[in-house]
């Protein structure tokens, strides 16, 4: 299974959209986790948590071929004077042609079954799950179990200011998906 394919499955699973730049990165993230699908997304630590500039790369080359239809939305202005804007996706009639074609595909519906697992956790908004990304991330590389307060200093390495309230909502859904046992969670 390719880049593009992934994120095209990823999209289908969650019923043909997605709101958000931020949530589909996430949600990229924890599907290609959840799945065991062996494709190497390249992620690495960025403002937002864990970013794959493979998973952008292959959204921008679905949007050109016709397959993903981007719109975005404005929110106005900040306070600093940057346009606020989310960034949705939409498979396409073309990209429906596509996924015809993916359907019957181990590796589709391993991606099917990983996008229910999140849903079926709660499916959290791109806040908690961004949380949730950094500290997974941070868990995969230290490779061993760390205390809240663990993981927020280790989050202070990568420049990601994580508070210990925002982290429970995130250790839940971790702890829901089984990424983290009780014993991880302690605080």
């Amino acid at each position: 299974m390719t880049a593009m394919d992934f994120v095209l499955s990823l999209i289908a699973g969650f019923g043909g959209q997605v709101q958000g730049r931020t949530l589909l990165q996430k949600r990229a993230y924890f599907v290609a986790q959840l799945s065991g699908i062996a494709i190497d997304l390249g992620y690495d630590a960025h403002f937002y948590g864990p970013y794959s500039a493979i998973v952008d790369n292959s959204i921008v080359r679905l949007r050109s071929l016709g397959f993903l239809a981007e719109e975005n939305i404005g929110f106005g202005v900040a306070s600093g004077g940057f346009e606020v804007k989310r960034y949705d996706y939409r498979v396409t009639e073309d990209g429906k042609r596509i996924l015809a074609s993916l359907e019957d595909q181990e590796d589709y519906r391993k991606i099917e079954r990983a996008c229910i697992s999140i849903l079926e956790a709660g499916d959290p908004n791109y806040f908690v799950l961004s949380i949730a990304a950094k500290a997974d991330f941070i868990l995969g590389k230290r490779g061993k179990a760390m205390t809240r307060k663990e993981i927020i200093r280790e989050a202070e390495k990568f420049d990601w200011d994580i508070q210990e309230g925002a982290l429970g909502s995130a250790v839940d859904f971790l702890e829901k998906l089984g990424l983290v046992g009780a014993a991880e969670k302690a605080s």
